[in-house]
Order: structure tokens, then C-alpha cells, then sequence
């Protein structure tokens, strides 16, 4: 099997089409997209150049823009909640505030989050048992953040 590698895409091309276009959609991801995967997820604050870059593409009326991301609602309202015209999706989807509304949707209201309880169980023996993890709680999900786990494999 020959495996292609994706090409560059051509600038003028596509300043062209964006130009063109009577409305356009962004959606960006914001851990490893807009900011860089960092060792303390707290440490990944957007620069004013990122927020910069948002406040313009939000400014164009013929431009809707969406950050959507795994954070949970108050971050993303600390670091992007000021930006006019700006949508923001918590905590992958669960979560969604529309551009200029104050309220967040909740997606799960109806959801049966039973399980939470015993996945945290589960979640806390390993972390017991792997130096340097962590769990991560959310309205929504439980999450085991293992990029610091110590390397405790004696030679």
C-alpha cells in the first residue's frame, strides 16, 4: 500500500475561496490546535495573539466561530468568554453557549450520570497505584490524566 502524504494547502487558493464565500464556519479545537499540549493543563492559557486572531475572525459578520473543547465551562468562560461573537462548546459537546448569550445548554440534563461513581472508583486505584496521575472530574465526564505518571520500572 502507498500511503500519500496530505499536501500543503495553496494560500492564494484558498484566500480565494474565503473571500467568495457568503458564510463561513470555523471550528477549532483548543488543547493541541490553539494552544500547545502542556505538561500542567492549567498552563495552557490562550496568548493575546490567539485571542487577537479570534477577536478578528469573530468581527467578520459573514464568519461563525466555535472553540470547542474538553475544558469544563468556567475556563473557557475565563479565557474566551469576553470575545463578541464567539461559541463555545465545554467538556467535548456537553456543554454549548451560543455566541452573545450568557447561558450555557446543558446537552446531558436528562442523562443518566450513575455511572460516574464507579468509574471514579476504578480511576482512583490506578492513580493510587501510578505516581504523578491525576483525575480530572467534570459535570460530565471523568477523565485520567496520565502524561506525568512517573516511570517507577526498576532495572
Amino acid at each position: 500500500m502507498v500511503w500519500k502524504t496530505t499536501q500543503p494547502l495553496s494560500t492564494p487558493a484558498l484566500l480565494s475561496v474565503y473571500k467568495n464565500a457568503k458564510n463561513r464556519l470555523f471550528l477549532f479545537d483548543y488543547d493541541g490546535t490553539l494552544t500547545p499540549i502542556v505538561r500542567n493543563p492549567e498552563d495552557a492559557q490562550p496568548t493575546p495573539t490567539l485571542l487577537q486572531y479570534l477577536s478578528q475572525l469573530c468581527k467578520d459578520p459573514s464568519n461563525t466561530v466555535w472553540v470547542i473543547s474538553g475544558r469544563d465551562q468556567r475556563f473557557l468562560d475565563t479565557w474566551l468568554g469576553k470575545i463578541p461573537r464567539l461559541g463555545l462548546s465545554a467538556e467535548h459537546g456537553s456543554f454549548m453557549k451560543q455566541a452573545g448569550l450568557n447561558d450555557w445548554v446543558d446537552m446531558l440534563k436528562d442523562a443518566d450520570m450513575s455511572w460516574k461513581n464507579i468509574a471514579l472508583q476504578i480511576f482512583q486505584k490506578y492513580t493510587q497505584a501510578n505516581p504523578g496521575t491525576v483525575v480530572e472530574q467534570k459535570k460530565s465526564s471523568i477523565t485520567w490524566h496520565y502524561r506525568n505518571a512517573l516511570d517507577t520500572i526498576e532495572a
